[in-house]
């Protein structure tokens, strides 16, 4: 375990805080896909302290995720940019008295990371060109699959249906 994921919960008691400040390879994220990676490093900025029976982690944390453009598919570097995040950990699950944060920051940055975006701050080149082959909103609803859509009063399955005598 990676020193930079330590905290030492038995140092934190009687008040006293620990102040967070790591620049962390981008590798313990695990992720490096072709849909998804992260390679620039992961800045974590905050502090750790204790509040009655829990570990309170409060964190800034910035990194990049590189993910393929929602229109064109060519890689966007995205900004994973999370602030004011905060965790309470109870103490009680913390059986060594050292709390690995590593997991957690895992999951954030994954759960925070966009699933779409799109080049040129989202403008893609490629949007004119595909444009004819989308369908443009239009004042009234659009007919979806064949099937009317709602209006005003919502759906009508049956509203066609004649009732013979």
């Amino acid at each position: 375990m990676n020193d930079a994921f330590k905290i030492y919960v038995e140092q934190l008691r009687n008040g006293h805080e620990e102040d967070i400040h790591e620049e962390l390879s981008p590798d313990f994220i695990g992720v490096n896909e072709t849909d998804l990676s992260f390679t620039s490093p992961v800045k974590v900025d905050g502090k750790a302290y204790l509040a009655d029976d829990s570990l309170i982690l409060h964190f800034d944390i910035v990194t990049h995720a590189t993910i393929p453009c929602a229109v064109c598919n060519n890689p966007v570097s995205v900004e994973v940019n999370i602030r004011n995040f905060y965790h309470a950990e109870p103490l009680e699950e913390i059986k060594t008295g050292i709390y690995n944060l590593q997991n957690l920051l895992r999951e954030t940055i994954l759960l925070d990371t966009p699933q779409f975006a799109e080049c040129n701050q989202g403008q893609c080149a490629e949007r004119e060109r595909l444009s004819k082959y989308l369908k443009t909103p239009t004042s009234k609803a659009d007919d979806i699959a064949g099937i009317k859509a709602l209006d005003d009063e919502g759906y009508r399955p049956f509203s066609d249906l004649e009732l013979g005598q």
